[in-house]
């Protein structure tokens, strides 16, 4: 088929989708809530189905038809706040729950139409393409725009680009499956040329060079072969650490006299030789030496050998006249370890839900929305505020600041992921960037304060690919404008 009637054909199947699933441009089909049904649990209920697809990445999927259900969902909320009739939040959650199952719709639709860079996408975040930055950010942001393009019927427009698209996901997979198997033995034959291998070492540096290039070779032809990559990988370490040995010892030995050099030899051979037997062997030439220690090593294999072979005859003898009571007392001891097990995975679950209760009742609505995402807790802080275009954490939200920290210590010593959210008001480049010094900002706070470690609290800035309502707004930008604070308990740990 060529790409033309392959074009054809996706075109076809994503209007007749279209047709059958009810979308286009028209509003959105909504069922009716009947009035009996209690508002707070619809709302919540609506909630639980965003963050199922959320973590189904519907919202990187269908972007628009998402981000309304999210807005419909805040409308609700504040209705609810503010004492609407029954009638009015259930229709705001009704359309919500139209909008996401458009969402749902659309994505299958743009599952299909843009398979090639999904895919690719998929496999790059596989091999951990994301710790690329700023280059994959702008592989994602681009990939986003292709899905909203199909989501608004501009088909053609995304077809055009989706090749693309995909080449850029597979080129940060290859360089990510590169960037795992060989940075160490780049690191080390760059530590080499640092001290100078060209001069001291150059056969050395020639075979690690080689056996890199080697690598990156295969690798470019055959990133999929992961054992042959493993091999090739472990080869170029070998060379690169070896690399590095010789050139230290050649830039060493330069400045020693020869005699200094000889006797740096001999007692080399002199140290395993002590270990093996009382002769001294140094009156023999080096070659002797060494077939001295190579007989020693050998004799101690043999006797070596038999003792494994007698060991293992009398673990024999012993193992069949034990295997019944081992039997035995292995099956009690599992029974045993099971239901301790399952009692304190009972009582470590009762600890954590107690916790998430306490930290959510202290918290007011308007301070930070408290929920449970899987086994993790989100803080969605309501109140924080930075100055325009800044990352200043300003006095006033240091009460707001200090209760988050001291829910965080409740729950021990979790992981923490604090998440910064623009509006789109702006380029991509600047949002990401502002979003993630505003996390880090508050990540260097609850540091500071000794809320966690260092190394246990991750700032991750998301810009605007990540909206909670529709950006037309004034309202929905502020909603937009936001820090999440995502808090995973260590269950071992007391929780």
């Amino acid at each position: 088929m060529s790409y033309n009637s392959l074009r054809y054909f996706l075109l076809v199947t994503f209007f007749c989708l279209l047709v059958l699933a009810g979308c286009g441009k028209a509003p959105p089909r909504i069922e009716p809530i009947p009035l009996s049904k209690n508002p707070s649990e619809q709302i919540e209920l609506l909630d639980a189905d965003l963050v199922t697809a959320r973590l189904k990445e519907i919202h990187i999927l269908a972007p628009d038809s998402f981000a309304a259900a999210g807005a419909a969902l805040n409308d609700a909320r504040r209705g609810l706040e503010q004492g609407t009739g029954v009638a009015e939040i259930l229709q705001r959650v009704a359309l919500g729950r139209a909008h996401l199952e458009r969402a749902q719709e659309r994505a299958k639709v743009v599952q299909s139409i843009l398979a090639a860079p999904l895919e690719a996408r998929k496999l790059a975040l596989q091999v951990g393409a994301v710790n690329f930055g700023e280059d994959y950010l702008g592989a994602e942001t681009r990939l986003i725009q292709l899905n909203r393009a199909v989501e608004n019927e501009r088909i053609d427009w995304a077809l055009k680009r989706s090749r693309a698209a995909t080449e850029e996901f597979l080129a940060l997979e290859l360089r990510a499956i590169k960037h795992n198997a060989l940075s160490d033995a780049r690191e080390l034959i760059q530590e080499a040329q640092a001290l100078r291998a060209a001069n001291v070492a150059p056969e050395s540096l020639a075979r690690a060079e080689q056996a890199l290039s080697e690598a990156e070779t295969y690798i470019s032809d055959n990133r999929y072969e992961a054992q042959q990559i493993g091999e090739k990988a472990a080869r170029a370490g070998f060379e690169a650490r070896r690399l590095l040995h010789i050139t230290q010892h050649s830039r060493s030995v330069r400045e020693m006299p020869s005699e200094q050099v000889v006797l740096w030899i001999e007692a080399l051979l002199r140290l395993p030789a002590r270990q093996l037997s009382d002769e001294d062997w140094r009156d023999l030439p080096f070659p002797e030496q060494s077939k001295a220690l190579v007989a020693g090593i050998e004799s101690l294999q043999k006797g070596q050998e038999a003792q494994r072979f007698q060991i293992e005859a009398a673990r024999r003898q012993i193992v069949s006249l034990e295997d019944q009571t081992r039997e035995e007392q292995a099956a009690k001891e599992l029974y045993i370890w099971e239901q301790r097990a399952a009692k304190e995975k009972l009582e470590r679950e009762r600890r954590l839900q107690q916790v998430f209760q306490e930290v959510q009742a202290s918290f007011t609505s308007e301070e930070a929305e408290v929920y449970k995402q899987g086994n993790h807790i989100v803080l969605r802080l309501r109140s924080i505020d930075f100055p325009v275009g800044q990352a200043i954490i300003e006095p006033a939200n240091y009460p707001l600041l200090g209760k988050v920290r001291r829910a965080i210590q409740r729950f021990g010593e979790p992981a923490v992921t604090i998440e910064g959210h623009t509006d789109s008001t702006g380029s991509d480049e600047i949002n990401a960037r502002l979003s993630q010094q505003r996390a880090e900002a508050v990540r260097q706070f609850f540091v500071a304060n000794d809320a966690l470690a260092s190394e246990k609290v991750l700032a991750v800035g998301y810009g605007s690919r990540r909206p909670l309502a529709l950006n037309t707004t004034a309202e929905g930008r502020a909603i937009n404008r936001r820090i999440d604070v995502i808090i995973s308990p260590q269950m071992q740990n007391g929780l």
